[in-house]
Formats: structure tokens, C-alpha cells, sequence
């Protein structure tokens, strides 16, 4: 997924709920009027609460997911790492990241080997995402196919590889990653927050954070357990939660703005609203509870429709209509924390047709195009954890 850096103002909110203090220094303070329970609840969670519950899925969808784990291992692992496309660069012409390594395919890899693998695998997998991506302050959300590794991280990745041994911790019953997750998750509140409030990234080379939140990297749920550990007041949580549901767009088109300029004070959008941007906004609410009904029912309808159309004008127009298999993998996700067995088994069956089950072309497994042979990890990624439920 492309971290856009270009960004039209929409809309401009004060308070997100409350009161947002902006200095100098960037110290921070936030005031909420209340704390919700399912808030406080966030506080409050184990490593076993991060525990999901199989079943959903039937058994010709484990078939489909064990064929594309076996495409995953075999062509887009290089050296024991994800590449980003199955094609390098110079076959791709016009596509820059190839066999770029991304944190974001080890994050969600190892949220799958944290689940549903064995603790050798995660390990062998987690220790090869450590040596490759993590300099001792952070994971760089890019590392070039010359190991080029790159001085920025996306705050969402480092969430999601923290998630994973969280994940880890609890279904392998061990100790084994408590001074990881206490060391790593020290180092990204000091760096990839200010003061408890998540930033998009932090530039490690030039000691700048942004300024801004991508409200899709907002992760309630893990935050919440950080939060915890590192004696962060609640209510930096309740202010988060309160942004991302007042990034709701209009009841007409009820899916979210892209991100919230701390600075500025106002959400801020590119060019158009990322569908599966906005799917990550409502799948992080409605983990905890706090999805918009009208969002829900939007994902809804346009899974029985098939179409979850890549992104739209902020009026709701459709304004590339080309579709993605990820898209249809995050709506089954919502689902499932959603209860909406209808829901999760129509995307399922959606994402279905993206899958290619020709066992002659080279891509058997995999979700890409079978003609140009372009495979982007983040598609195939999402569909194995949906797969997986």
C-alpha cells in the first residue's frame, strides 16, 4: 500500500472529541470528556484476549489456503524474506518496489505464524524480520532488493509485528518475547508517538516525526495494550478513538477521511478516498466495538454487489473502479469481528475469484494478474489471514 505524502485539506476538526493541545517542543496533552467502557476494557486486555476464534472458514477454503501459503513460501520468499511483487523491477517497467522488501508483508506474515503455525516457524520467520528490518530503534518500513534499508518506519507495521508476538506470547504459552515486546514497544512510543498520540512515522535520520495519523494505522486494540504496559493514560486512547470515528465522512458516503494533521487540526485527504484504507478504519473500530452502522452496512452491501471499487470521489463517485482482492479480505475480516457470518462468507466467496486455481500457470495460488504476472504481497497477505478464520 503507497504512503501518499500529498494531501488536499477536506475538513477541519477541533477537539476529535475533546482538546488537543499543540506547543512548540510538541509536548502534548489531551482532555476527553468521558472514557468509554469498551475503552477502558482496551486497557485492560492479555495476550490471550489478541486470540482469535477458527471455525468460520470450510474446509475447501483451508484448501485454497494451504495452496496459497505454498505460493507464498515458494514465490515470494527470497532469502527467507517476502519480496514485495513477484516480478523484480526491471521486468515491471513501471513499478518501483518489486523485489523491495516491505516491514508491512513481515507484519502481516507473522501475524499468520503467530495464529495458525508452529513456534519453531514464527521464530525462524521473526528472527529473519529482526536482522533485515529493525536497526535497533525501529523497523524501516523499506528495505531495498540491494539491502538498502530505509531510515523511516510506518507506525502501522511496527504495530502489527508487535501484535504478532503479543499473538505469539499467548498461543504458544511462553515467555519467550517478553523483553521484545517490552524493548521494541518502548523505543516505538518514544519514537513513533508523540506523547501517546501515534504519528504515520519517525525518520530516524533526521530525528523529525511526522506530524500527522493515518487514521486506518490506528490500531486500538494493540495501542491499548501498550498503553498499559508502558503506564499511558486512557484517555490518549479514548482521544484516538474519538478521532477515527469523527473521520467518518457523511452519512451519504459513510467511509473515512485518510488522515488527521495534529498540527494543522484537520483532516486531510489525497486525491481519493482508498477503499482499502478506509476498510482498516472500520475493521480497527469495529474490533473494539466502535464501528459506525452505516459504515458496516455500506461494506455490506457492497460485498453482495461486488463492488468494493478501489477508491472514490469524497461524494461517494466511484473514481477508479478497478477491484482488489485485499479489499474483499479486509471486508471478510470486519465480519468476523462483526459476528456477520453472512458478511464474511460472501467477501470469502468474492475473494474466491481472484484466486488462481489454473495448477499450469506459474501463479497457482497466488492473487495476481496472470497475464503480466504482477503479484503484490499485501493482496495475497490479507487473503491468507482471511482465509484463515
Amino acid at each position: 500500500m503507497k504512503k501518499r505524502i500529498g494531501l488536499i485539506i477536506i475538513a477541519m476538526l477541533i477537539g476529535a472529541g475533546g482538546f488537543f493541545f499543540w506547543q512548540s517542543n510538541q509536548k502534548t496533552t489531551v482532555e476527553v470528556s468521558s472514557v468509554d467502557e469498551g475503552v477502558k476494557k482496551m486497557m485492560d486486555s492479555s495476550p490471550e484476549d489478541f486470540m482469535l476464534t477458527f471455525g468460520k472458514s470450510n474446509e475447501e477454503i483451508q484448501n485454497r489456503r494451504s495452496i496459497l501459503k505454498t505460493f507464498i513460501q515458494q514465490k515470494l520468499m527470497k532469502d527467507g524474506n517476502i519480496v514485495t511483487n513477484y516480478l523484480p523491477d526491471a521486468e515491471q517497467q513501471n513499478v518501483a518496489t518489486g523485489h523491495d522488501l516491505l516491514s508491512e508483508s513481515a507484519g502481516l506474515y507473522l501475524l499468520d505464524l503467530a495464529a495458525k503455525d508452529t513456534k519453531g516457524r514464527f521464530d525462524v520467520f521473526y528472527k529473519r524480520t529482526m536482522d533485515t528490518f529493525y536497526d535497533g530503534t525501529q523497523f524501516s518500513y523499506r528495505v531495498s532488493d540491494k539491502g538498502e534499508k530505509y531510515k523511516v518506519n510506518a507506525s502501522l507495521d511496527d504495530l502489527r509485528i508487535l501484535r504478532a508476538l503479543i499473538i505469539a506470547k499467548a498461543n504458544f504459552e511462553t515467555n519467550d518475547y517478553d523483553d521484545d515486546i517490552q524493548s521494541i514497544s518502548e523505543k516505538f512510543i518514544k519514537n513513533s508517538t508523540n506523547d501517546g498520540l501515534l504519528i504515520d512515522f519517525y525518520d530516524e535520520e533526521h530525528d523529525e516525526k511526522s506530524q500527522e495519523i493515518s487514521l486506518f494505522y490506528l490500531d486500538f486494540k494493540t495501542l491499548g495494550y501498550l498503553y498499559q504496559l508502558h503506564g499511558i493514560d486512557v484517555k490518549y486512547l479514548q482521544y484516538q478513538v474519538n478521532l477515527a470515528k469523527d473521520g467518518y465522512i457523511s452519512d451519504d458516503f459513510p467511509l473515512y477521511h485518510q488522515k488527521y494533521s495534529y498540527q494543522a487540526e484537520e483532516y486531510q485527504d489525497g486525491e481519493s478516498v482508498n477503499i482499502i484504507e478506509s476498510l482498516l478504519t472500520i475493521r480497527y473500530l469495529a474490533e473494539v466495538g466502535e464501528a459506525q452502522q452505516s459504515s458496516l452496512d455500506f461494506v455490506k452491501e457492497h460485498v453482495a454487489k461486488g463492488t468494493l471499487f478501489n477508491a472514490y470521489d469524497l461524494n461517494g463517485n466511484p473514481v477508479d473502479k478497478n477491484q482488489s482482492a485485499a479489499s474483499y479480505a479486509i471486508a471478510a475480516l470486519i465480519g468476523y469481528f462483526t459476528d456477520d457470518e453472512e458478511l464474511y462468507k460472501q467477501a470469502v466467496s468474492i475473494l474466491e475469484n481472484f484466486q488462481m486455481m489454473d495448477a499450469t500457470n506459474v501463479l497457482y495460488g497466488g492473487f495476481g494478474d496472470p497475464i503480466t504476472k504482477e503479484v503484490y504481497s499485501f493482496n495475497n497477505l490479507m487473503a491468507l489471514l482471511a482465509y484463515g478464520l
